[in-house]
């Protein structure tokens, strides 16, 4: 997952400083279609055993052009750049998820419950290699493979969305 969050980060040289204005800057350029339409094709992605990135492919252009401008306006680092896109594809992802796992029938509310109870490091591994707690999580969680499969990118997802914004801003 931590591969996917970073494939579009685009850095260009800055010196290092601190994060400053909205990490949800990015997603707020997007909009709502565009996240939806990002999130959608992450599951998909996921699915069918593709490369993840290229669901961002149809908004590449706007992605881009969404991140230059808040890191300008923001004055990011190329570290926070990197993290508010991450953010940002975290963000896309479980709005793509929770969709998935509503067709697989499973309740995003109590799913995100079962996430917030697990251990601090369990729900941070779950950013880049999932611990073997947050893999027992995603087990009991779900019976079928597909399902297994979308709780993992809800969980991923909202660690993502937990941790980010403190590194954002450290960043």
């Amino acid at each position: 997952m931590r591969y996917l969050l970073f494939t579009v980060a685009f850095l260009a040289p800055a010196p290092a400083f601190a994060a400053t204005g909205d990490i949800g800057c990015i997603e707020a350029k997007l909009g709502a279609a565009a996240m939806q339409r990002i999130g959608d094709g992450v599951v998909a992605a996921a699915d069918n055993g593709f490369d993840p990135a290229r669901a961002l492919d149809p908004d590449r252009d706007e992605l881009i052009d969404a991140r230059q401008k808040c890191r300008n306006a923001g004055n990011w680092s190329p570290n926070a750049t990197q993290i508010a896109v991450s953010y940002t594809q975290a963000r896309a992802t479980r709005l793509g998820a929770e969709s998935a796992l509503k067709r697989d029938g499973l309740d995003a509310t109590k799913l995100a419950a079962s996430y917030a109870a697990l251990p601090v490091q369990d729900r941070r591994s779950l950013i880049a290699k999932a611990s073997p707690g947050a893999l027992n999580a995603v087990t009991i969680a779900a019976a079928q493979l597909q399902g297994r499969r979308h709780v993992l990118l809800y969980f991923a997802a909202l660690a993502a969305i937990e941790f980010y914004p403190s590194d954002f801003t450290a960043a």
